[in-house]
């Protein structure tokens, strides 16, 4: 008799934590318990992430976010612009420079606190190129998950152009810290001769 009251006090125990705690995890950034919607909102999409399309031009999260990046033209080996949200200050170097079709082009990213402008630690992210609002490489798919993360805060990521024109180069930031922020982009074109 008395296993029977205690697994019916454990059945109510169970239901009301399922019923409390679970709602106020919904939107805590907890992936495994966010509805579709808000996971789109927090993260990266791994559908937009795969197929971004002329209508979402080269920000493949740009209706996630609060406004639209406007792009910053790389016109040295060192460019600086803050994210749409400014929440981090993103400082792109690439090496060689200029890019040239069929080299090898590193992309050295640093995130930045804003206001410090200190190495921001842990942070997720990821970095997409896209050519004619076709995105031609996706860092995030080279792993097989939906965003990357660096604890240090500089990353170094290689690539190589096999067409000369016009690209542009999105990195997205989608938590620090180990807290999931809406996703904020910075946008620099590159011109590959």
């Amino acid at each position: 008799m008395t296993k029977k009251i205690g697994m019916i006090y454990f059945i109510i125990c169970f239901s009301f934590a399922i019923l409390v705690f679970i709602p106020m995890f919904k939107d805590s950034g907890f992936g495994f318990l966010q509805t579709s919607n808000t996971s789109n909102s927090t993260n990266a999409t791994a559908a937009n992430s795969t197929n971004a399309t002329a209508a979402n031009s080269t920000n493949a999260t740009a209706a996630n976010s609060t406004q639209i990046s406007k792009p910053v033209q790389i016109t040295s080996s060192d460019t600086k612009s803050a994210t749409n949200g400014t929440s981090v200050d993103i400082d792109l170097q690439i090496k060689p420079f200029p890019v040239a079709k069929n080299v090898g082009t590193q992309f050295m990213i640093t995130f930045l606190q804003p206001s410090t402008q200190s190495v921001q630690v842990h942070v997720d992210y990821d970095l997409a190129i896209s050519k004619m609002n076709s995105e031609v490489f996706r860092a995030s798919s080279k792993t097989g998950q939906p965003l990357l993360h660096t604890a240090e805060g500089i990353v170094k990521i290689p690539y190589k152009f096999d067409q000369e024109g016009q690209y542009s180069v999105q990195i997205s930031v989608m938590g620090i810290n180990f807290i999931p922020i809406k996703t904020e982009q910075a946008l620099f074109d590159l011109k590959v001769s």
